[in-house]
This record gives structure tokens, sequence and C-alpha cells, in this order.
């Protein structure tokens, strides 16, 4: 019995100091972990919890006593998850519906919708001659530390970008680990990554969603105007649009917003923004030259390339074609993590804000909420 226990209890030992060692482990090989652990997948709604920086807006006066989304298309919001949806045509709000528990004041996460706002900054920053050329090479703007890419190369997600030491595809956001580099990018910051990024040849000129393109790009702007993206943001976009201040995720453990995620906004607020892109600023004050905001809003596609939600400048583009359907013609949309979207359709002169936990049909969406005549 006595030999029965020592043999228990050395067994326990040996399962504490193994736990001990992995734990300790952890820290030292993915010291993200317990950080990502504590802090918890960024939630939804803003909750105040969590490292923010401001992003100054302004607060004008807005629409009240606006319609309901007709019902066809309130079944299907409320059928995925729906927390907001918005309808905006030549500059009027026409539709606006929430779901259930979910307020208009309330600042809804917006997940990688972003990246098509850092899209945007990057081709103003062209436009602005504070990037002299698309096919740059990051290393002009990041130093020797940058991986063998160009601007362009980021811009589109034809990087190839690997992490040194891990399998190819390491950092593609489908591969997502808590023990992986895009873990330590959300921890760490771009400084962390830099040094052990590079290029898998095979996969350079190949479409992989990278959240680490955003990452550098946002990093670029930096340097191009030497200020910090919410600034970036406030002064070119966000307050000439007319929104209202906004927070973006900070980096837990190191300067900086995350380019690539997680801007707490109101839905309203997106609704203004994607007007002032899809207005292209205003006549007197245009955001870009018109050849580059049609390429950036409305570009050529060839017609296989529709069906395939083509992705351009950071921006996602596809096309209504629908016979005896009210809305027709190409439009372009930003999507975040459970499709948070924003459209902007050229041709109707419309803006569609939805905010939900699930997916919509994309095109059914936008069929549904075609305006009265």
């Amino acid at each position: 019995m006595f030999a029965d226990m020592r043999k228990l209890r050395r067994i326990l030992g040996f399962c504490v100091l193994a736990a001990g060692v992995a734990i300790g482990g952890i820290f030292v090989f993915a010291p993200q972990f317990p950080i990502l652990l504590r802090e918890g997948f960024p939630p939804d709604v803003w909750t105040e919890s969590g490292r923010y920086l401001r992003v100054e807006g302004v607060m004008g006066e807005e629409a009240i006593g606006v319609p309901e989304i007709p019902a066809d298309a309130r079944k299907r919001f409320d059928a995925a998850g729906g927390r907001a949806m918005l309808v905006e045509q030549n500059g009027t709000l026409i539709f606006e519906s929430y779901g259930q528990g979910v307020a208009r004041e309330d600042r809804l996460n917006s997940f990688s919708m972003v990246k098509s706002l850092i899209g945007a900054l990057v081709i103003r920053a062209y436009a602005d001659k504070r990037i002299a050329s698309l096919d740059d090479p990051l290393s002009l703007y990041l130093g020797s530390d940058a991986p063998d890419v160009t601007v362009s190369d980021a811009l589109i997600m034809r990087s190839g970008l690997l992490y040194d030491g891990e399998p190819p595809k390491s950092v593609d956001d489908a591969g997502f680990s808590p023990f992986g580099p895009l873990a330590r990018l959300h921890v760490f910051g771009m400084d962390a990554l830099l040094p052990d990024l590079t290029v898998d040849p095979a996969a350079k000129g190949e479409f992989a969603y990278q959240s680490v393109n955003t990452a550098l790009l946002g990093a670029v702007l930096e340097a191009a105007y030497d200020q910090p993206l919410p600034q970036i943001l406030s002064d070119l976009i966000w307050k000439p649009a007319g929104a209202a201040s906004a927070d973006w995720r900070a980096y837990s453990r190191a300067e900086g917003v995350s380019a690539y995620c997680c801007l707490y906004a109101r839905p309203r607020d997106w609704l203004h923004v994607g007007r002032y892109l899809l207005d292209n600023g205003t006549p007197d004050d245009p955001f870009l030259p018109e050849d580059l905001w049609r390429d950036f809003v409305r570009p050529e596609l060839d017609v296989s390339l529709r069906r395939e939600s083509a992705y351009g400048w950071h921006l996602r583009h596809d096309v209504l074609d629908r016979d005896g359907e009210a809305l027709a013609g190409p439009f372009a949309y930003f999507m975040g993590h459970g499709g948070q979207m924003l459209y902007l359709l050229p041709d109707s002169d419309m803006v569609v804000v939805r905010f939900g936990d699930g997916l919509q049909l994309l095109h059914s969406t936008l069929y549904e909420l075609a305006p009265p005549n």
C-alpha cells in the first residue's frame, strides 16, 4: 500500500513538473499566448476594456425618424444575426434598422473593414507624393528589415509572405494560431515580426489574405506622413466625412494601432465614410484624383473576375447583374469578420452599412434593399 502511495506521489510530481515545464515553454516560445488569453477576442460591441487610441471626429446634425428596412430584408437580417443595417441614397438616409439590444449610438467593431481604409490612405499617400510609386519596395520606408515586396504587392495581397522558421502560409489569416506569428503581431506589433518576415517565391504573385500586409502598409503610412495612423485617418477621411470620434485597438505591448482590425464606431459613422469615398470627397476638395478614384472604387474588371469578388487595392469588387432588378452595375465593398460590410454602389448612388454576427448573401442583401420608386 505504502509503495503504491509513493508511486502515485511520483506520478503526480512528474505531472506537476511536466505541466510547469509546458507552461514555462509557452511563456518562452509564445509569450503572446497568456496575454491573448487574458484579453480575450475583441468584442463585437464597444466595452471600453483594452487599449485603444482615439480617432478624432466631428458630430453634426443627423436624420431622425427614418423608416425600417423592407420586410424581406428584415427577415434575412434577423436570420443572420444582424446588428445594424443602414441605407443611404443621393446623400439621404432612407432606411435604418438595428438588432435586438443594439442602439443607434452603440459603437461596433469593424474587424477587417478598416483594412479598406488603409488601402484608401495608401492611394491618397501616393496621390500626395508621400509614396513615390506603388512599385516602391517596402524597405524604402521601413528599412532593411522589411521583406522584399513592394507597396503594390502588399496592397493587393499578393506578396507571398511567410515567417522564417514556420511552414508556408504561416501568416495567412486562415491559419491563425494563438501560438503563431499573427498572434505575436497582435500583441507585440509590427517591429516584433519584421526581422523574421520573408517571402515564399512559390507563393509570390498569388492572392493570399494576410493581415500582416495591412500592418506593413500601416507602418509605411506612418513613415510617409510622419504621423500616427489614427491622426492620418482622422485628418484625411474621418473628419472630412463628418464621422464622430472612434476608437482603434492598440497593440497590447507596443505603440500604435492594429491597422488590420478593430475600429469601434457607430454604423452611421461608417455611412458617412462610405458617402465621402463614393463622392470622392467634395468637388472643391476631392479625396483622390479622378483616375485614381476610378481605379480604387470602380476599376474595369474582366467579366470572369467579377464573379470571383475581385480584390483590388484592399477593396473588394463585384457586380449586380440580375435581370429585372432595380439595382444594377458594379459595386465595391469593405468586409470584416462575421459579415461587417460597407457597400459603395456608384450607379445607384447608394451606400449600405451592415453589421452582424453572421454572413448574409452578398447580392440578395442588396437587391432586397432597393429603395421605393
